[in-house]
Order: C-alpha cells, then sequence, then structure tokens
C-alpha cells in the first residue's frame, strides 16, 4: 500500500510556523492535491447536517472522504473533465449555481426606499414625445435625441412649450392635451420618465429616454398629496349596443339603487349582488385606498373626493363607462408605511425592467469599486475627438481604433485595450453617430460583470466549495458509473455468482410467494382461456402468452385498453395479499376482503418458496445492491493501492465537533 506515514513532529512545527499566517491549512494530500480545512469542514457540515440513514464518527467520516477524493483522482487520470458532456453538464450547473450570487439584494431595499418616499408627493408634468422604434439604427436614434436636446433649449430660451408639444410630440392626442399629464404619483408612469418628474426642478425641463422614445418633460408642479380616501361604488356598465331604450332602463335600475340606499339598504351588499364591477362587487364595491392622483374618470374623481363624512354616499353620475354611486368609507392623511408593505414592494419593484436596471448599475458601481475598475479619461477623450471626425468612414475609424493598443480601462490591473472598442459597435453604425459614452458604459459593464462571476469563487467560499461539489460529483457520477453501478446491474454472470455464494443471507423465515395474481371479470370463456394458459406453462411464459391470444382477441378483449382482467406479477410475503395468503401461503384471514365488483374471480399461479429465493431473480434489487457494496469496496482497495495519500492529523482534530 502506498500510503505514506504520518506527518512526523518536525515536519509539524514547520507546519505550525506556516499555518501562523495561513487561516486555511492543508489538512490532507490526496493524489498528489491538497485539500484545505475549509474544503473537508464544508463537507463534513454539509454531511453531518443531512438525514442519513447511517450517521458516521469523524474518523469514519475522513476515510470516506478520502475514497471520495481517491475516486475523483481516478476520473482526471482518465480524463472525464476533458470532454465535451463533462465540460457542458459542469457549464450548465455553473450558470444555476453564480445566478444567487450575480443578482444582489441590496438594492431592492434602496429602490423600496426610493418608490415610498416619492410616493409622498404627487407631480403635474407635461411633455414633448419623440417616438424611437425598437428596430430604429443609432443614426435614427441619434437624430432623435439631437431634436429632443434642441427643443429643450429652445423652451429655456422662452418658447411657449404648449405650441412645442402640438407642433413636435408624436404622442397620441397631443395635439389636443399639449402633452398635459396631470397629477400622478410614484408607479404610474414608466420609471425612467418618473425618475426625471421627482428630480427636475419645479418649472424646470428635463430629457429622458423611455420605451417609448425621448421624452422633454417640463414639471408644472410638485407637492405633498392630499387625505387618502377609501371608497367603494356601485357601477352598471352602459348595454351593447347602447339603445335610447337600454340606456334609459340602466339609468332606472341605478335609480331604483339609489332609492334603496335612501330607505337604509346596506351599500356593500348592494354592490355585491348588483354591481357590475366584478372586481371590487365581490368586495362590497371597495377599491383600496386612493389619493387624487389615482387615474379614474375626472367626474368619478370629482364625486369621490366631495363627499364630506364617512357614510356619505353620491347621488347617481355618469362617466364614459357607465352609472355610478361612490360610498366614503375613510379618510387618512398619511398612509402608515408598514413592513408588510415594504415587503411586498420589495417582491414587486425588480419586477419593472427600467427599475431592474438601476438596481443593475448599483450593483455594477459596487463591482467596479471591489474590482478596482479604472478607466483612462485621456484615451476615452481621444476615442471621442476621433469619433468626432465626420469625414471619417467606418473603415477608416476601425483602422485608426485598432492603433490603439493601450488600455482604455482596466479591472484589477487586467487591461482592456481601446482598440477592443470596435467589436462593441454595432455593424454599419457611422462614427458621426456613435455616442461612445454610452457604447464604452456597456462594454465596461459586460466586461465587469463577466470578470465578477469569473471570480465568484475568490469572493465566495461557499461557492467555490459548492462548484467544486458539483465538478467531484459529475466525474464522480461518470467513473463510478462504469466501475460499479453499471457493472453490477448488467453483469449478469457476476451477478449470478455473487448470489451463489451468499445464498443463505437472503434466506426467510416464513414462506413467500412468487408468481401471478390475478382479478378478472365473471366470463366463463375468459376465465378458461386464463386458466389454461397459466396451468399449462409457467407463469412468466403465461405472461407472455396473455399479451398474445387474449389481449388480442377481440372476443375476450374487446377494449384492449380496458381489459377485463388484472394481473400482478412480484414476490408476496405473508399479509401483502389476502388471496395470495389464502391459496398458497396457508394462511386463513379473520375477516375476508370482498372481491372487486366488475372482477370477481381472484386466481394465483406461481410457486411457494418456503425458505428463500431460487435464484437472484426473487431478490434482485438486494443482490445488486450488495453486489455494487462488494464492488465498490474491490475497487475503492485498489485506489487506494494506486495513489498515495498523508492527513495532517492535528489541523483535523481541530475540525472536531
Amino acid at each position: 500500500m502506498k500510503r505514506t506515514s504520518l506527518i512526523g513532529l518536525t515536519a509539524l512545527m514547520a507546519v505550525a510556523n506556516l499555518q501562523a499566517a495561513d487561516n486555511d491549512p492543508v489538512v490532507m494530500t490526496v493524489a498528489g492535491k491538497d485539500v484545505k480545512a475549509s474544503e473537508f469542514e464544508y463537507f463534513y457540515t454539509k454531511n453531518d447536517q443531512e438525514e442519513l440513514a447511517e450517521k458516521k464518527t469523524f474518523d469514519e467520516y475522513i476515510d470516506l472522504f478520502i475514497n471520495y477524493k481517491l475516486k475523483v483522482a481516478e476520473a482526471a487520470a482518465r480524463g472525464v473533465d476533458t470532454t465535451k458532456a463533462f465540460r457542458d453538464e459542469l457549464a450548465g450547473y455553473r450558470k444555476q449555481l453564480v445566478e444567487p450570487y450575480m443578482k444582489g439584494e441590496d438594492w431592492h431595499d434602496t429602490l423600496v426606499f426610493e418608490f415610498v418616499e416619492r410616493n409622498k408627493y404627487k407631480v403635474h408634468a407635461q411633455h414633448i414625445l419623440l417616438m424611437t422604434d425598437r428596430q430604429a439604427n443609432e443614426e435614427q436614434v441619434a437624430r432623435k435625441k439631437a431634436r429632443i436636446y434642441e427643443l429643450k433649449r429652445e423652451a429655456e430660451a422662452g418658447a411657449d412649450f404648449d405650441s412645442l408639444a402640438r407642433a413636435n410630440s408624436e404622442e397620441p392626442g397631443a395635439a389636443q392635451r399639449a402633452g398635459d399629464l396631470g397629477y400622478f404619483s410614484a408607479g404610474q408612469m414608466v420609471y425612467p420618465f418618473e425618475t426625471v418628474c421627482y428630480t427636475t426642478p419645479v418649472g424646470g425641463y428635463g430629457v429622458c429616454r423611455s420605451q417609448y422614445g425621448f421624452h422633454l418633460v417640463k414639471v408644472i408642479d410638485r407637492s405633498p398629496k392630499s387625505e387618502q380616501r377609501q371608497v367603494a361604488h356601485i357601477m352598471k356598465t352602459f348595454p351593447r349596443p347602447q339603445t335610447a331604450d337600454k340606456m334609459l332602463q340602466t339609468r332606472l335600475e341605478m335609480d331604483s339603487l339609489y332609492t334603496l340606499l335612501q330607505q337604509g339598504a346596506d351599500f356593500a351588499q348592494l354592490a355585491t349582488e348588483n354591481s357590475d364591477d366584478q372586481y371590487t362587487a365581490r368586495d362590497g364595491g371597495q377599491y383600496p385606498w386612493l389619493d387624487d392622483t389615482a387615474r379614474f374618470p375626472e367626474e368619478w374623481m370629482q364625486a369621490a373626493f366631495s363627499l364630506k363624512q364617512e357614510g356619505d354616499y353620491s347621488k347617481p353620475f355618469r362617466t364614459a363607462y357607465g352609472w355610478h354611486i361612490v360610498k366614503l368609507n375613510g379618510i387618512r392623511k398619511d398612509a402608515p408605511v408598514t413592513s408588510q408593505m415594504r415587503d411586498e414592494l420589495r417582491q414587486q419593484l425588480p419586477a419593472d425592467p427600467e427599475r431592474a436596471k438601476v438596481g443593475k448599475a448599483m450593483m455594477l458601481r459596487q463591482w467596479k469599486n471591489e474590482n478596482n475598475f479604472r478607466e483612462d479619461a485621456k484615451m476615452f477623450d481621444k476615442i471621442c475627438k476621433l469619433s468626432a471626425d465626420t469625414t471619417l468612414s467606418r473603415q477608416t475609424w476601425n483602422d485608426k481604433m485598432a492603433k490603439n493598443k493601450k488600455p482604455l480601462f482596466t479591472i484589477n490591473g487586467e487591461k482592456y485595450a481601446a482598440k477592443d472598442l470596435v467589436e462593441h459597435v454595432p455593424a454599419g453604425t457611422e462614427p458621426r453617430w456613435m455616442d461612445i459614452r454610452e457604447l464604452v458604459d456597456a462594454w465596461e459593464d459586460e466586461a465587469v460583470e463577466a470578470y465578477q462571476e469569473a471570480h465568484l469563487a475568490e469572493k465566495y467560499p461557499d461557492f467555490a466549495h459548492l462548484y467544486q461539489e458539483y465538478h467531484d460529483g459529475i466525474m464522480l457520477f461518470d467513473v463510478a458509473g462504469k466501475e460499479v453501478w453499471d457493472k453490477a446491474a448488467q453483469d449478469s454472470a457476476g451477478l449470478h455468482n455473487y448470489f451463489m455464494e451468499h445464498r443463505r443471507k437472503y434466506d426467510w423465515d416464513k414462506p413467500r410467494f412468487r408468481g401471478a395474481f390475478i382479478e378478472c371479470a365473471d366470463d366463463s370463456a375468459l376465465v378458461a382461456k386464463l386458466k389454461d394458459l397459466y396451468e399449462h406453462n409457467d407463469w412468466k411464459r403465461a405472461a407472455d402468452l396473455v399479451r398474445l391470444e387474449v389481449l388480442t382477441d377481440t372476443l375476450l378483449t374487446p377494449d384492449p385498453k380496458h381489459p377485463k382482467f388484472h394481473i400482478v406479477n412480484g414476490l408476496y410475503s405473508i399479509g401483502e395479499n389476502q388471496t395470495v395468503d389464502i391459496q398458497q401461503l396457508g394462511q386463513q384471514p379473520d375477516v375476508i376482503q370482498a372481491p372487486r365488483q366488475d372482477m370477481p374471480v381472484r386466481m394465483t399461479y406461481g410457486k411457494v418458496l418456503p425458505t428463500g429465493p431460487d435464484s437472484e431473480d426473487d431478490v434482485r434489487a438486494l443482490v445488486i445492491g450488495d453486489y455494487q457494496a462488494e464492488l465498490e469496496d474491490k475497487w475503492v482497495a485498489s485506489l487506494r493501492e494506486k495513489y498515495s495519500w498523508t492527513i495532517n492529523q492535528p489541523e483535523l482534530d481541530k475540525l472536531r465537533k
């Protein structure tokens, strides 16, 4: 055996000196590879916490871990980790493992805080929209961007915003409303638009880009929200088609409900039973708390916010959607921000793609700081000046960029040459339409994210150990399958020999029955046929004949998908099947179970095994399991002869729990 002796006293003294500067000492070396304390402790703790059928002592686990590492070493020696199948499988697992480490959650709290603070205020804004299609090229986007800033300069110079909006805005309805959006609050507009509305001074102008295009925003007012109201309503929608008779009928129905309310009827009950608003009717017509930024028809909002006291309700009134009666159920000044509300926002806000982008940007800034990101400002300016030359073609720009071999930015000292920016510019984009800041930002973000993912193992020990576990597990599964699992299942001669050598191990103290249990309809021809097959053939052969001669006979089996019989083949112990107990194993139960009504005939055919199995087939699963254990023991013994290992017992002892 190639195992070396334990580390001697002199070696231990040297190791102790090294460990003073190393918080993760080597606890063993297996097949030439060191195992650090953190790795061993990770696996030991994980296995110790799992619900194992048999708990292992610390020393037993040391031996198991050595065996585990020896198997991985053998897999590596066979080149398992060099195959495409291995690389693809590991890459798939790694993609899943990195996901939680690349998400980050601190930014969720930041967005929740921002939403809560913004939601205390309402904003009145007006805007001009220059729309951009998803398929717009760089030139089209650049032209729109340039135009929106031209309009901003005109507005700041004193041009009438209403006139600018009517003449230039591509928003539907701009000619009528001049882009006036009224009052709104956080969460009611797309996030980039919301942000510019909450960060631009009142009376000022801001520009943003959303999924719709470029916006020039004029902030008319930003002020604290008014009180909140809890309002319920009863609604009767207009009929389709809107004939005069039907419209009158709708109004009369609402008048009748109003009369019932005046007579003391319960508003919630009337709403539940009569309102056409299915979303609120089930709650007695009640909406969640609303403020004056709620996006409801003007007539509805005026009626709801003109009610003076709780319990007051309006007269029937009309909107574009139908007839309504609203009731005031509550008034409050400030909405309490509960922990439940924060938790709900924490779940909901990241689902907004634009807010998620902000979260991603926050993570990227953090990763840049952690990884010593540096951008060369002079090189960036050089690229900007080059791109500002409107005479350059794309090919000429590419050729000149190829000379910029110095780094544009570095990540932990790793250099990213400026010339490689060419690869990140869309094909066909001319230099004069390039937004260099945007292109460079996108490349830097991509590089930082890739660097962060590639170095997760260095930053997060748990990830490193988990990834190593998957890596080694795939290798072990491959080699153990060939040496143990597949071999035990497929080596019929070896399995038979093992059974014959150990057959007494599988004896039982009470007889068992191996064969067929049959339930059958009370059909004389079918019963006779089944009896004939089973009485004149071995039960295994009879099962094949049933498929050939019974299931294909339309007289005996009119519907092959629903035959009039049921056959179960197996090994039965006493108490598992009452019919087998009575007919084969000599048992007489106190209470006899009634047969199935549709299959009252019950028969059994096979053989009683008094003391033990006839062959390995009778206990195949048990024999395969035991044979696998023997193969593994022999394999591990051969690996312990093939490879060397040493253990650092003093360091291992420090990990004992």
